[in-house]
């Protein structure tokens, strides 16, 4: 293009195609492994935080410029889950680069009602783009469908409807992990991992799940139970551990410490991991009661490298929290339609791995 012709192109395209760049570049990481390009500079965000009597967090991302858009972020994932910290530091450095406010709504405790309420609440606000959590598409459906038809476009991450496209919830897109596969492929890559180093299968699991009726960790116990099936062993219980960790320390102390023969605590993300991987070392059984899990974070990482961790998957959670803010503007802006699923895992890490992903947690707080 002549130089003359730059002139026409606002400031505001400039930064979309960077953006969009940024986007390809963290498709392409994706792609070999689970980095993404870190952000090496430093970057100071505006933030309010406000817990109101409905135990409500908002976290408000305020560009540095008149904002063009606002998108609102609802989530079940709350500050006591530590999974969510990069999700909505994602969330703030693409609001930040892209000049758009985003509210990000998470409750204290899970609740499928708070989602639904809260989503209602949102519309009032008459934002541009609405990103949610499909935590319980039976519970969402009906609300949702009236957003849409309201005009205001829907964005899924984390969690999708599980339906078939002609069913589910006409949202644009999913940004996250396909749930099911996380939940099989963690139990096929664990029963492969017991034949190699110890020359047989495991002789019994259990699953510890910390938010019961969840859609997505329904999924993942699903898959689980599947590939277990599958290679002809006993199918894990679920066992439901609360998101309380000092319970979930008990019950799993509980079940493993009265039945034979469990080998292995499968997890479907830190709540449970963390409390899971602190019994086994309790128990002084490294190297015989093993943990496998869903989500990484440095604890985890650590129980990958001592021995208490078999493998946990990578779901890139600073991804879940940039990549829908992203795909929303250029929706709402120029009119590009994403696709139906952006896959951000699931990807296997081990031993082998893990300073792969160091650098990721380190930059970001999760993968």
């Amino acid at each position: 293009m002549p130089l003359g012709g730059l002139k026409g192109i606002t400031k505001s395209l400039w930064i979309a195609v960077s953006v969009v760049l940024l986007v390809i570049g963290v498709g392409a990481g994706y792609a070999i492994g689970t980095s993404i390009a870190p952000v090496k500079e430093t970057i100071t965000v505006a933030r309010t935080i406000t817990q109101a009597v409905e135990q409500t967090v908002t976290v408000t991302i305020a560009p540095t410029v008149a904002p063009q858009y606002t998108l609102y972020y609802i989530s079940h994932g709350g500050p006591g889950d530590p999974w969510w910290a990069p999700v909505i530091k994602g969330a703030e450095l693409a609001g930040k680069l892209l000049g758009v406010k985003v509210v990000y709504l998470g409750p204290e405790k899970f609740s499928v009602k708070w989602l639904v309420d809260t989503l209602q609440s949102a519309v009032a606000a008459k934002p541009d783009g609405i990103i949610i959590t499909i935590t319980d598409y039976r519970a969402l459906d009906e609300p949702l469908r009236r957003v849409i038809a309201q005009g205001i476009p829907v964005l899924a991450v984390n969690v999708y409807d599980p339906r078939p496209e002609d069913q589910r919830i006409p949202y644009l897109g999913y940004i996250g992990q396909e749930e099911y596969q996380a939940g099989y492929q963690l139990a096929k890559y664990t029963i492969t991992w017991f034949q190699r180093n110890m020359g047989r299968l495991p002789t019994g699991a259990v699953i510890g799940i910390h938010e019961v009726g969840h859609v997505g960790l329904e999924l993942r116990a699903k898959g689980i139970q599947d590939a277990f099936k599958e290679a002809g062993l006993a199918i894990p219980e679920k066992l439901d551990i609360t998101t309380d960790v000092t319970k979930a320390y008990e019950i799993l102390k509980s079940y493993v410490t009265t039945r034979r023969g469990i080998e292995v605590i499968f997890t479907l993300g830190p709540l449970g991991a963390h409390p899971a991987m602190q019994l086994v070392r309790d128990l002084n059984l490294v190297g015989k009661l093993f943990v496998s899990t869903v989500d990484l974070d440095d604890k985890i990482i650590s129980g990958i490298r001592d021995g208490a961790v078999i493998a946990a998957v990578s779901q890139q959670p600073f991804a879940q929290g940039f990549l829908p803010v992203v795909y929303m503007y250029l929706y709402v802006r120029f009119g590009i339609m994403p696709p139906s699923q952006i896959p951000t895992g699931p990807t296997i890490i081990d031993k082998s791995l893990v300073d792969l992903v160091l650098k990721q947690i380190r930059e970001t707080g999760g993968a």
